[in-house]
């Protein structure tokens, strides 16, 4: 898999999860493999994600990574959250997502 097939696979995880918990979700691509979600439901919410192959780890936000998730949910008054997805080779979730409010 491609590094930009990894991300969208973590970001499907991620949208699947809002709408199980009933959220109404927006994917806001900025660049290609990089992709907001935006979710609407008990809270506004931004969410970046970060996804890796097991047994690999999803990496942390850089510094510029974190400073422009805040601003922009700011901008949109929405609570800013990251994701980190750990996947199989097939695509499947390895684990639990793994949240951080930011």
């Amino acid at each position: 898999m491609t590094p930009a097939q990894i991300g969208k696979i973590g970001e499907h995880h991620v949208a699947t999860w809002f709408q199980l918990n009933g959220y109404t979700v927006t994917l806001n691509a900025r660049l290609p493999g990089s992709t907001d979600i935006e979710a609407d439901g008990r809270a506004a919410i931004l969410v970046q994600v970060k996804t890796a192959v097991h047994p690999e780890e999803p990496a942390d936000l850089s510094a510029d990574e974190l400073r422009n998730i805040r601003s922009r949910a700011a901008d949109a008054r929405r609570t800013a959250y990251m994701a980190k997805v750990t996947i199989n080779a097939s695509g499947g979730l390895v684990r639990d997502i793994r949240w951080t409010r930011l």
